[in-house]
């Protein structure tokens, strides 16, 4: 079970030194799409020039020129690209293409699949190699907790209508609806109060952020993630 941070707050001047301090308990350092907008590409290859021993994720969420995007983000020291599931399959197969090309990885969003089950069998269909169950940030404005199903009604109908669910169970019906090839991961306000939890449910790789950017001592707060991670195995 891998542990990827995402950096999606801090600014970019600092991203080197927080990487710097926690990047002895995580696998991948994921460059989010914020700071993908804000600094381009360029900070990707920062980070793999500093730290070449860590997998590095540009979250580009590919919704159109599959190719050409994840060839760039490679080219710049990705090893794992993300792509949003509701893209047209030529756009993930050309995103496919380039990492087989170059080495590297796809990673779908699910965001906004009405029908997880069988998006997810289609994406494994087509050579992604993570599907990822996310709460993006405008879901979590309706309930504090993402990993709880109690919604106030008219929350629960607007997540029914954007097509949202709980991360949770949407990972339960990727395991379930999927042979192995791709690999499920979670992302969504994930901290240590939940963290056991989302071990249980038996993703492959964990998508903090908050909890461990924002700490106090993000070094310890990455490593007591990590220790729970470890513990599952």
């Amino acid at each position: 079970m891998l542990l990827q941070v995402t950096l999606d707050t801090p600014k970019i001047e600092e991203c080197a030194e927080i990487v710097e301090q926690i990047h002895e308990y995580v696998d991948i350092v994921e460059v989010g799409n914020p700071l993908i907008i804000e600094s381009g590409i360029t900070l990707v290859g920062d980070l793999r020039n500093e730290f070449p021993q860590i997998g590095i994720c540009a979250d580009a969420k590919i919704v159109n020129s599959g190719h050409y995007i994840a060839s760039r983000c490679f080219d710049h020291g990705a090893s794992i690209v993300t792509v949003m599931g509701v893209a047209a399959d030529q756009t993930i197969e050309g995103a496919v293409a380039a990492a087989e090309l170059m080495g590297g990885s796809i990673m779908a969003d699910l965001t906004g699949i009405a029908d997880i089950a069988l998006r997810a069998r289609e994406l494994e269909e087509l050579g992604v190699r993570y599907l990822c169950a996310h709460t993006g940030y405008e879901d979590r404005q309706l309930a504090s907790n993402p990993l709880s199903d109690a919604r106030p009604g008219i929350a629960r109908a607007l997540r029914s209508v954007l097509g949202y669910d709980n991360p949770l169970r949407e990972l339960g019906l990727i395991r379930s609806n999927t042979v192995g090839d791709a690999l499920p991961a979670i992302v969504g306000r994930i901290n240590i109060d939940n963290i056991d939890e989302v071990v249980a449910a038996g993703p492959e790789l964990v998508l903090v952020g908050r909890a461990i950017v924002n700490a106090i001592a993000p070094a310890q707060a990455a490593a007591d993630l990590r220790e729970h991670l470890t513990n599952s195995r």
